[in-house]
């Protein structure tokens, strides 16, 4: 039953790696309607921020497009530690991908929150919550198996 769980657990932690890379490509894809949205925070429209400030718009909008880059590779990582947890079902790859989506989806999840961004947040929200179910299904496995101390 615990080996199922494990599976089952680095299944979901796989197709939420896809779902990370997919969520890169519409940041990147969507960086204009993204930037709208964002600024709505600040109380100020992108378009003229946009128009008044062309140098400092033009490197928030880089940052969006290596943040939607930098979820493409974290996506990556999560989906071959995933399938590596299903060939060999190791505690310390288990602990490796747990810190690294964690970090990740919490990350995201706080700075969605900060920007006010309704479609990032619930977005990221998704991606947390079922990365989060993805580890705890086999953490009961990997408490209770023994390993040697050296």
């Amino acid at each position: 039953m615990n080996i199922k769980r494990v599976k089952q657990g680095a299944k979901i932690t796989f197709w939420n790696g896809v779902y990370m890379i997919l969520f890169g490509l519409i940041l990147i894809i969507f960086v204009k309607s993204n930037m709208m949205r964002n600024f709505k925070s600040f109380d100020q429209l992108w378009g003229f921020f946009q128009r008044y400030n062309p140098d400092i718009a033009y490197l928030f909008w880089l940052y969006n497009i290596i943040v939607g880059i930098f979820l493409i590779s974290e996506g990556i990582v999560i989906m071959y530690l995933s399938d590596f947890i299903l060939k060999r079902k190791e505690k310390m790859t288990w602990v490796v991908l747990f810190l690294s989506g964690i970090i990740s989806w919490a990350g995201l999840l706080t700075v969605s929150i900060m920007f006010k961004n309704n479609v990032l947040i619930l977005m990221s929200l998704f991606g947390w919550a079922t990365f989060i179910l993805g580890m705890l299904l086999p953490i009961r496995y990997y408490i209770e198996k023994n390993y040697r101390e050296y």
